[in-house]
């Protein structure tokens, strides 16, 4: 059966349509948010059933949305998640949007709009779907204290501690926040496995394997906004610190007893500084400039110890990213608005590598690398509601950027790129709505692409390609959904990437292999989301989300020269979820699961395929007072496995000649995690 099959099936078994959503609040302040202009509003009454806490929790109860984060990519237009605050984008790069809604309590939200394909005076942020989390205007002062806890088999204890407090009086907002933790991840078990085969006949190794690892982060952050000559201004700023070390050891015991170590240090001080100043020019016209300033120093180190072999790598990043940015809005009519953007931005990463084994210097590529770019880009769209049932983004983005690297190779080249993009939103019925995107998205080099460096666990070696050029892709997407019940939403998206100069890894001349473009390729994904209330079914209180998706890529192979999939894409992801909201709202519970994956990375003498097993949690949350919540989860519940294989050859994948099979399996056990959270005056 074709997708276009499974669409057409899924629109004839849809549920019998009703009411799209509650009606929208009367007192909604421009751009309007109503049915008619592609904003649903859900006003605090939506929720009273669950009793949020935060506006996280509010958020994640949308029917029909998925929290997103956004990416890191380099600049500020691009890189944007799907929820704005107030219709605005936080002016920040290092916060996601979950610690950012974390904050913000639930008696603070006047109401949360759901913006579904566009809608004219609305930023879209490069996505067809956003959620605004409208704030109260009325004075506001809350101080919070997060108390937190992971809580492992073998008793240890990972808290997270957080206390946060804001004032806000309308336009006027002060609040900050500190943050410590110190927790381990899943790179700590007992118990694992390694099993190393030859076809030759050689003896199988068989080794037991230990790890053990700890993170300390610690947070410090702060915001202030205030009345400004003809509109307001905005300045937060951020120190972080990050560490992580890391320890394992390989005991081997067939065919004779042996041992292993290997070692990991990460640490990583961050900041950022971001001011924003917004004023109306005049009823209809706003004016935004940004400024966002990002600086890094991490260090990282590796050691490898067994028989014969003493390895060491470092390396130190100093990485910094400055941005100034300039956006023009104005709404021409309640039927059609036009924005304008400029940006300008300067990023640099300052390297340097060290490798030695057994105490002498080993040249795996340039010891010191350094990668300057300057990037600048226009950008204009229009927003146009034709009627009611159809509404029309236009509009391109005009990238122009300029890369040097120095060290090893000495090197600058020029990239312009035009990023068009056209969205049509059409609502057929009051329940439906089709939403077909066509644009051209361009990739970002990374910069951690141009410098060397050693896998020492793994034996194996990331080279440099000096003339990497960013991944394009011509993409067309169609999306059809159904609102039903009040509260349900059910839809199908498909999406397919024409792609040109595929990044993916490609023998280098000089041997080894690297990063590179391998050619063109393509990829397809069939998502099928659907968010059901069950109320109907005779479960009250109760909410399933659920989310299946099909991938399948396509590219020519740099070594073997046949068609397989792209490096690390995942055929198939899934995630099903039953929240449910007990009589009283004192209590409620969840359970959800994420299904098995697994992908493939794709090297010159190496094929390495990760795999997870179905992961599983729940959890239960309980509020004695509107202050006060305590939610206890229980992660992992199935002790899922993950597990790498590693078929290596004598010499390159084409000869098809293989050296050895690698097998590792890494078990991890369930572990609890206890929130309080109290409101404290």
């Amino acid at each position: 059966m074709s997708l276009a099959s499974v669409i057409f099936a899924l629109g004839l078994a849809a549920p019998e349509a009703q009411a799209a959503a509650p009606a929208a609040t009367p007192e909604v302040p421009a751009p309007a948010a109503d049915a008619q202009r592609g904003v649903i509003s859900y006003p605090p009454s939506f929720f009273a059933e669950q009793h949020p806490s935060t506006a996280l929790d509010m958020v994640n109860r949308l029917p029909g949305f998925r929290l997103e984060s956004g990416d890191s990519a380099r600049g500020f237009a691009g890189t944007a998640g799907n929820v704005l605050i107030n219709g605005e984008r936080p002016t920040t790069k290092s916060e996601t949007l979950q610690d950012i809604l974390t904050r913000i309590s639930a008696t603070a939200v006047e109401r949360v709009e759901l913006i579904r394909g566009g809608a004219p005076g609305i930023d879209m942020q490069g996505q067809t779907i956003l959620a605004n989390v409208v704030i109260k205007s009325t004075v506001q002062v809350e101080k919070v204290a997060n108390l937190q806890t992971y809580l492992y088999p073998d008793g240890l204890f990972g808290p997270l501690l957080e206390f946060q407090a804001s004032r806000r009086d309308g336009i006027n907002e002060i609040e900050g926040s500190l943050k410590g933790t110190v927790d381990r991840t899943d790179q700590t078990f007992d118990g694992g496995a390694r099993v190393t085969s030859f076809p030759d006949g050689r003896p199988t190794i068989k080794e037991a394997l230990k790890g053990y690892d700890q993170i300390q982060n610690y947070v410090a952050r702060g915001a202030i906004q205030r009345a400004a000559p003809g509109g307001k201004i905005r300045v937060n700023g951020k120190i972080e610190y990050f560490s992580f070390d890391r320890d394992v050891v390989y005991t081997q015991y067939e065919p004779g007893p042996g041992r292993q170590d290997s070692g990991e240090t990460d640490k990583n001080w961050t900041g950022e500084f971001g001011a924003r100043y917004d004023a109306k020019l005049s009823g209809r016209t706003d004016l935004q400039l940004v400024f966002l300033q990002n600086l890094g120093d991490e260090r990282y180190g590796s050691t490898f110890v067994a028989p014969g072999r003493d390895e060491v790598y470092r390396e130190r990043d100093k990485t910094g990213e400055s941005i100034l940015r300039g956006e023009l809005k104005q709404r021409r009519s309640t039927a059609l608005s036009l924005e304008g953007g400029l940006e300008g931005a300067y990023n640099f990463l300052d390297g340097e590598i060290g490798y030695t084994a057994n105490g002498a210097p080993v040249d795996i590529g340039p010891p010191h690398v350094k990668v300057e770019e300057l990037r600048g880009e226009a950008a204009g769209k229009a927003v146009w509601r034709a009627n009611p049932k159809l509404n029309v983004e236009a509009g391109a983005r005009l990238e122009v950027s300029r890369i040097t690297q120095s060290g090893g190779v000495d090197l600058e080249r020029s990239f312009f790129y035009p990023k068009p993009r056209v969205v049509v939103t059409w609502n057929p019925t009051g329940v439906d709505q089709l939403r077909m995107r066509i644009e051209r998205e361009v990739g970002q080099l990374d910069f951690g692409d141009f410098i060397a460096s050693a896998d020492l666990t793994a034996g194996s070696q990331d080279g440099a390609d000096a003339n990497l050029e960013p991944q394009r892709s011509w993409v067309g997407e169609v999306a059809w959904e159904r609102r039903f019940w009040g509260a349900g939403s059910l839809s199908a998206t498909l999406t397919h990437s024409e792609i040109q100069d595929v990044v993916d890894y490609k023998p280098l001349p000089g041997g080894g292999d690297a990063p590179s473009n391998i050619g063109d390729g393509r990829s397809d994904q069939f998502v099928i989301a659907a968010t059901v209330p069950t109320q109907r079914l005779g479960i009250s209180g109760g909410q399933v989300k659920a989310r299946f998706s099909w991938f399948d890529s396509e590219v020519t192979d740099p070594v073997t020269f046949e068609k397989r999939r792209i490096t690390n894409a995942t055929p198939f992801v899934c995630s099903v979820s039953f929240v449910r909201d007990m009589p009283g709202g004192k209590w409620s519970w969840g359970v959800s699961t994420s299904c098995a994956n697994e992908y493939s990375r794709f090297r010159f003498n190496e094929v390495r395929t990760q795999r997870a097993e179905q992961y599983f949690e729940g959890f239960v949350e309980w509020k004695p007072r509107p202050d006060l919540t305590v939610r206890t989860t229980l992660s992992n519940w199935t002790s899922r496995n993950v597990t790498r294989e590693r078929t290596i050859y004598q010499g390159s994948r084409a000869d098809n000649v293989v050296d050895k099979i690698e097998y590792r399996s890494l078990p991890f056990e369930p572990y609890l995690f206890i929130q309080v959270r109290k409101r404290l005056g």
